[in-house]
């Protein structure tokens, strides 16, 4: 609920809710604080978005919680579930993607499966971008292969292939597939002069990709400032995020990017709205630019949510700033945070992934880890089977 922390594990019950701020969850805290117990076949990505995300396990299974309008957590239903389930036909994963009514895999082969909703061609089949088009079960991407990376907007998504080139599918309606020539495309297109490329993150209807020199291209809906080249308008074609030639990764919230720097600066810019830039003038509604962000170092991977930011140390610890009114920074306190609020009781997490409230973060453990808004069971706060 809005205000009140609640921080759950995947792998065991949920604590009983406290008259504490900040409870601490007591069955996830190992029995050594610097050795956390080893876990069997243990969780090692997680991805978030809206009301639902989906963890990937070692061994190559996808389980998914939440909202589940669009047959989203693949289990063959759409039904909501606060207890993970297991994605029908996918058992050789090795990262998840989760859009806003979708969710997407990419497997050890290189190819990736797609389920849930495909109204806007976001399963990238060929079959969807017309009403009505819903599957709740996994289907390949078509003609894709070689991919290295994926990631998915609110209606989109994008894989970044062995070759550094980018292909994306669904929605384009804001320029984010590098076309206006159509509203969707229901199967994979490459991306125009984006090359070279070694990571990738899609917002809620942008892209931002850093290639091998260090440079930022983004592309698609610039309303925010989120395409960071200091002007406003959406682009088709890509452009570069101004004064940025040494970006290590990329991590993109629904209106708004950061990135890591070679040596551990974070830089945000789009949306401020909620201070989710961290650079602790949120009366600046908007930055069209890159400003750093003060008080990390260290950080190893960023994610952006909704409305909120956070970044993950080298020591395990994650830190959080910008819109907190359902506890998304991990904090009762609902008033956002306009610079980085470190989340209590959580450690040694591996993984990090924020949806619209909420966020989850895989742990050394082989846990899952969720905080923020529990609706639709958004925290799958119930235990694994």
């Amino acid at each position: 609920m809005p205000g009140l922390l609640v921080l759950a594990s995947l792998g065991c019950p949920a604590p009983t809710p406290t008259t504490t701020p900040e409870p601490t969850p007591t069955a996830v805290t190992p029995s050594k604080p610097d050795a956390p117990r080893p876990a069997v076949d243990v969780f090692v990505a997680v991805s978030s978005r809206d009301q639902h995300s989906c963890a990937v396990r070692e061994r190559g299974q996808v389980l998914c919680w939440g909202k589940n309008t669009y047959g989203q957590l693949g289990d063959g239903t759409r039904e909501d579930r606060s207890q993970p389930v297991r994605v029908a036909g996918v058992d050789d994963a090795v990262e998840v993607a989760v859009g806003r009514g979708f969710s997407c895999a990419r497997r050890r082969s290189g190819q990736v499966a797609c389920w849930g909703d495909n109204q806007d061609g976001q399963l990238g089949d060929g079959k969807g971008g017309r009403p009505k088009i819903i599957t709740p079960t996994a289907v390949a991407v078509f003609g894709l292969r070689d991919v290295a990376q994926l990631s998915a907007g609110d209606d989109f998504a994008c894989a970044r292939l062995r070759d550094g080139s980018v292909r994306c599918w669904g929605n384009a309606e804001s320029g984010q597939l590098g076309s206006d020539s159509q509203r969707v495309f229901a199967s994979p297109r490459t991306i125009p002069d984006v090359v070279g490329t070694v990571d990738l993150a899609c917002g809620g209807a942008h892209v931002c990709a850093v290639d091998g020199r260090g440079k930022v291209l983004c592309w698609g809906r610039n309303t925010e400032g989120q395409l960071g080249d200091g002007q406003s308008g959406s682009r088709v074609r890509a452009v570069e995020v101004k004064g940025m030639l040494d970006a290590v990764d990329v991590a993109s919230g629904a209106n708004h990017s950061c990135v890591r720097r070679k040596g551990g600066p974070i830089a945000c810019w789009g949306d401020n709205g909620s201070g989710q830039l961290g650079a602790g003038a949120r009366h600046e509604r908007k930055r069209h630019e890159p400003v750093a962000v003060a008080g990390l170092s260290q950080i190893v991977a960023l994610a952006g949510g909704g409305n909120h930011s956070c970044a993950l140390g080298h020591n395990g610890r994650v830190s959080c700033w910008g819109g907190n009114e359902a506890g998304q920074l991990g904090t009762s306190a609902s008033a956002p945070h306009e610079s980085p609020h470190v989340i209590r009781h959580l450690e040694h997490a591996t993984a990090l992934a924020l949806g619209a409230h909420h966020g989850c973060a895989a742990r050394s453990d082989g846990d899952v880890v969720c905080w923020g808004s529990n609706e639709h069971g958004a925290l799958g706060s119930r235990p694994l089977h």
